[in-house]
């Protein structure tokens, strides 16, 4: 068992382990999980995992109630949330009271939003069943909602009481799903430098992945990174390397590109950018093209330069008329750089020219 302190004004603990669903009754009573629960998860997880947890909360005398909700992105919305808020006022659940997030990064987003508003504020646990949102969404505390103008447009910062991390949920994920996960590990990776990276190409070759160790490094650096900026007013920014463009991907595709690939395309894209205006080194670019490349993540977004551009009008990172973009200088030194929006069709453009000429 690896156990992560995220420090700040609402201290937690990501633990992580083999086997911990079964245990986690345990595990919550050890870490002080208090009052009714109620887990909220989707279908497909449900299937496999919430009569595991629920049997756990149980024998460690939890009452506990459970909401199962339809999977995908699509679900991420206000009508969801006023759902789950209905739920929980007729359950007469108090401040005293817990909610579970059992699932991917869209249930950890949901439980969050719902946990942050209800009642001006309830607790809430984060176990997070796909390697996507154990080493990314189930830590730092944003959680948020779609609107039809885009993704995450609406949401808030609030800190789980705990998250619990069962790395065998990852052994049965599909090949597709899992791969999503190998993104933000990628993404991590080049944010953090060594000797997370090297790990990864390592794995990316065949060698046998320790899971825990891979989980625990990325949880540790971001929650260096969310301890240092809780409210994404600096250095957290970084974080989103590669976003910026995956989530215009993900919307201009109706949320049909999923958010792994998204992201893979945005990293491929922001490093062709960053060697295109000479911040980066070929070599470097060589290393980060490798490890995507042996993932078969797509290349290149299929939406055009000046879609991008348009899109980042609805990007958090916006200020006026500037955006922060973040590029790779080299693994495990990024820059943030502020770029007019009017020069964002043309930078994308040369970074697409850049991808072209070097899959040809």
């Amino acid at each position: 068992m690896a156990t992560v302190t995220v420090n700040g004004s609402r201290p937690y603990d990501v633990v992580i382990e083999q086997g911990a669903l079964k245990t986690c009754g345990h595990i919550f009573r050890k870490k002080g999980i208090c009052g009714k629960l109620t887990v909220i998860t989707e279908k497909n997880v449900a299937t496999f995992y919430l009569e595991t947890l629920v049997k756990a909360l149980k024998e460690a005398d939890y009452e506990v109630t459970s909401i199962v909700l339809k999977a995908g992105e699509e679900t991420k919305n206000i009508n969801t949330i006023e759902q789950i808020l209905s739920f929980l006022a007729k359950n007469k659940m108090d401040r005293g009271d817990t909610l579970v997030a059992l699932g991917g990064g869209v249930i950890g987003d949901l439980t969050g939003f719902a946990a942050g508003v209800y009642l001006r504020g309830i607790s809430y646990v984060q176990i997070p069943t796909t390697l996507l949102a154990a080493v990314d969404a189930s830590v730092g505390g944003k959680t948020a909602i779609d609107l039809p103008e885009g993704k995450n447009l609406a949401g808030l910062f609030w800190h789980p009481a705990l998250v619990l991390t069962d790395v065998a949920c990852f052994r049965t994920l599909p090949q597709s799903v899992y791969r999503q996960g190998m993104a933000e590990v990628i993404k991590t990776a080049i944010l953090a430098g060594e000797p997370l990276f090297s790990f990864c190409e390592e794995l990316a070759s065949g060698k046998e992945m320790q899971l825990e160790e891979v989980v625990t490094g990325c949880v540790a650096y971001k929650g260096r990174i969310v301890e240092e900026d809780f409210t994404e007013q600096g250095i957290r920014k970084l974080l989103n390397l590669g976003h910026t463009p995956a989530h215009s991907i993900e919307k201009r595709s109706g949320y049909g590109t999923s958010h792994g690939d998204a992201v893979a395309q945005g990293l491929y894209l922001m490093t062709a950018i960053s060697c295109t205006r000479g911040i980066m080194s070929e070599e470097v670019g060589r290393r980060i093209f490798s490890l995507l490349d042996k993932e078969n993540f797509p290349k290149k977004p299929l939406i055009s330069p000046g879609e991008l551009a348009e899109d980042a009008w609805f990007d958090k990172k916006r200020r006026g008329k500037t955006i922060s973009l973040i590029l790779p200088r080299e693994i495990g030194d990024c820059r943030i750089e502020a770029y007019p929006l009017e020069a964002l069709e043309e930078l994308y453009e040369a970074g697409m020219r850049y991808l072209h000429e070097r899959n040809h």
